[in-house]
């Protein structure tokens, strides 16, 4: 029997909406504008530059197109298109490789990639595989730049991952020692660098500007000083017109000599008042540091630890533990507000991510309790048994999506089925999370992106029945 799933190379490419479950906790209604501008947009430059849109899930996408050329720059004009007001803080990856789908599943080794790359990108920006890099690389319009190498979840080796740098898309700071500094770390190091040179003065085995000033306020009128400082072109310049200027004084009876040892005078203070820096970048270039040199940079990189960084860290622990007091006696409420909090602090803990799917698991709120728990896996979350024993989520578990979400490797699938009801509970499920995604449903349908059949299942679906 031929298998319904067809496999095709393409590019495959990721979005997710930045800070959306936060947001709708303190702002519901502009999280849902910012989520439809975001859907409006992405369709309508599908269309315009033939990229298919896969599945739509949560606050994110999965779509594919045939040209990587097509895919970059479909992303990068909705970037542009997301910076303008209401703005959509939007993270993009792009990967080319093999995909099976049959025109509502999809899966293949190329999704993982592409899955794995989007986390990573900064808000605003688009980050591409090496494989994509090489089929852009001709084009003078697609501009990118190396970010590092990646050890990416689940996929051998490291991945080179390369960020679109034209037409001002959003680049990365640091993140590991591949990446060249941004222009902020730049200006810190040269910041200690030049404390420390201030608290070593003399490199050993260069130059000294001291020296430099006192041979040229003594002898400057010889030209010692360039000697000294390797000028030895300007040195003998320098000797032999003062014996030329010497000769003159000596039959005009004048001091012609005399504008010499003036400039021998002001290059001394010049060189006195000179910062060690400058003077080393001009008469030190080349020149390693010094022991007195990387010890004092070295101490002076450990004290200027940003105290807003260590506050900001201390006071998300602090949630992070009123947010455990609270869960163990049973606050459920209480402690998933301190653990959202928490996330202002350090948004990429595993842990905080989990605990927050087991709050939202009691609550029997399966949309959130999926993310979170996506979200802990996606941040290094490796202790999958308590997936499976944690009493939190037994109700996630008995629901009819959770072996999909596994099977998705633990990422949220493209519409979640109605919970099972509760057999103590009389109420009806239709709520409005539902009837957001059957309106969604239709806007695809209006759109063409899915038949009337698909429609029809995947409502029935939501529904329950």
């Amino acid at each position: 029997m031929e298998s319904k799933f067809k496999r095709q190379l393409a590019a495959i490419v990721f979005t997710d909406i930045v800070g959306y479950t936060h947001l709708m906790h303190i702002n519901e209604e502009r999280a849902l504008l910012l989520r439809s501008r975001h859907r409006e947009l992405l369709l309508a430059m599908h269309e315009k530059y033939g990229g298919e849109v896969l599945q739509f899930f949560g606050d994110g996408t999965l779509s594919i197109f045939h040209s990587s050329v097509n895919a970059v720059e479909c992303a990068v004009e909705m970037q542009i298109e997301y910076k303008k007001d209401p703005e959509v803080p939007v993270r993009i990856g792009i990967h080319v490789g093999d995909i099976s789908y049959d025109g509502t599943d999809a899966f293949g080794d190329g999704l993982n990639v592409a899955a794995r790359i989007e986390p990573i990108c900064e808000p605003g920006g688009v980050f591409i595989s090496e494989r994509v890099f090489e089929d852009i690389r001709n084009h003078a319009w697609l501009q990118a730049v190396h970010v590092g190498n990646y050890q990416l979840k689940n996929i051998a080796g490291e991945t080179p991952l390369f960020a679109i740098s034209s037409k001002g898309m959003a680049l990365p700071v640091i993140r590991n020692q591949r990446i060249p500094p941004s222009n902020h770390v730049r200006h810190h190091l040269e910041q200690v660098s030049e404390k420390a040179f201030k608290m070593v003065e003399e490199p050993d085995g260069g130059k000294s500007k001291t020296v430099a000033g006192v041979l040229a306020l003594t002898l400057g009128i010889f030209g010692v000083h360039r000697f000294y400082l390797g000028r030895k072109f300007w040195g003998i310049v320098n000797f032999v017109g003062f014996f030329i200027l010497f000769g003159i004084t000596i039959e005009e009876h004048g001091p012609y000599f005399l504008p010499l040892a003036i400039l021998g005078f002001i290059e001394a203070i010049l060189f006195f008042v000179m910062p060690q820096r400058e003077f080393d970048a001009k008469y030190n270039a080349g020149l390693p540091l010094t022991k007195k040199q990387r010890k004092a940079i070295k101490s002076e990189e450990k004290k200027r630890v940003p105290e807003p960084v260590q506050a900001r860290k201390s006071r998300g622990n602090i949630l992070i533990k009123d947010a455990f007091v609270a869960y163990k006696s049973g606050q459920y409420d209480q402690s998933r507000k301190y653990f959202e909090d928490a996330l202002q602090y350090d948004y990429n803990n595993p842990r905080t991510h989990f605990m927050l799917a087991c709050c939202y698991g009691l609550a029997k709120d399966a949309r959130q309790a999926y993310f979170h728990l996506a979200s802990a896996v996606d941040f290094g979350f490796q202790e999958f048994q308590e997936i499976y024993h944690n009493e939190a989520l037994a109700w996630l578990r008995s629901q009819p999506d959770f072996d999909s979400f596994v099977k998705n490797g633990y990422r949220q699938v493209a519409y979640l089925s109605a919970p099972k009801p509760d057999l103590l509970e009389t109420k009806s499920y239709y709520d409005t999370t539902v009837l957001d995604k059957i309106a969604d449903l239709g806007e695809l349908l209006e759109r063409g992106v899915i038949s009337k059949e698909d429609f029809a299942s995947q409502k029935k679906e939501l529904l329950g029945y």
